[in-house]
């Protein structure tokens, strides 16, 4: 399987340094790199039975969303999209409805982000924009991967196809058994597309980034911080003002 890794920090190389993750961290959540993590877990799991025919893209940017596409596979069978996730625990999914078990009330409550609506709407996503750009398919397979083998997902009929870390071999061998629908140059074509891709500012109200945890932000004018970035910034600047008089101190004195 080929691999064609973008970062999801603006950048076309797919090498994330220390600073590449602390952005990541700062602008996605503290969940991003674990995320990425099970990314790479995805893709050399795939890539150990997948041939040559299919293409892996990584980080796909969708123009006027703030999200990129974690994965997206492209090859004989068509265009799956996938969402991968790090996450622990035990939901349940109804419709594109989804709940986390409370540990506490032992009861299932709604649960942010919803991560089934999400994979549906980005695989739509991804379908739309091969749509605009001349190429039309009948529709993109969205899957929600879980890289952790302790999550339990209570979910009889769920709408976007869930993969779980031990399913992964038997995943990529039904894959090479589906029927063909996209020949070398239609690949070829798509993979262009989306390897070219550009984000774009997010319109007001987009759906994408509306299935983001709703986190209020704090601030004047333009400088607006989420809560927990407020927190990071005041200990940075308490640490440097202890320094500061710590090092005065010293000069005083000696």
């Amino acid at each position: 399987m080929k691999v064609i890794e973008r970062s999801p920090i603006g950048g076309e190389s797919g090498s994330a340094g220390i600073t590449d993750r602390l952005k990541g961290i700062w602008q996605f959540g503290f969940s991003w790199d674990q995320d990425i993590q099970a990314q790479q877990v995805l893709i050399a799991r795939l890539g150990g039975i997948l041939d040559n025919s299919f293409t892996m893209i990584s980080n796909v940017a969708i123009p006027e969303s703030s999200l990129p596409v974690p994965l997206v596979l492209v090859g004989p069978i068509g265009v799956w999209t996938f969402y991968v996730t790090a996450l622990k625990g035990i939901f349940r999914v109804k419709g594109e409805s989804w709940y986390r078990l409370d540990d506490k009330s032992q009861h299932y409550k709604p649960s942010r982000p919803n991560l089934i609506r999400r994979s549906a709407l980005m695989s739509r996503a991804i379908n739309d924009y091969l749509r605009d750009k001349g190429f039309f398919l009948d529709q993109t397979q969205p899957v929600l991967f879980f890289a952790q083998p302790g999550i339990h997902i209570d979910a009889p009929e769920p709408p976007v196809r869930l993969l779980y870390s031990d399913g992964v071999d038997r995943f990529a061998a039904k894959l090479l058994e589906e029927k063909t629908v996209l020949d070398s140059a239609e690949i070829k074509r798509v993979t262009e597309i989306l390897t070219k891709s550009k984000p774009g500012k997010p319109k007001k109200g987009e759906k994408l980034n509306s299935l983001r945890p709703p986190q209020e932000l704090i601030g004047v004018g333009e400088f607006m911080l989420k809560p927990w970035q407020w927190i990071v910034i005041f200990v940075l600047a308490t640490l440097m003002l202890i320094t500061v008089i710590i090092t005065a101190y010293i000069m005083l004195n000696f």
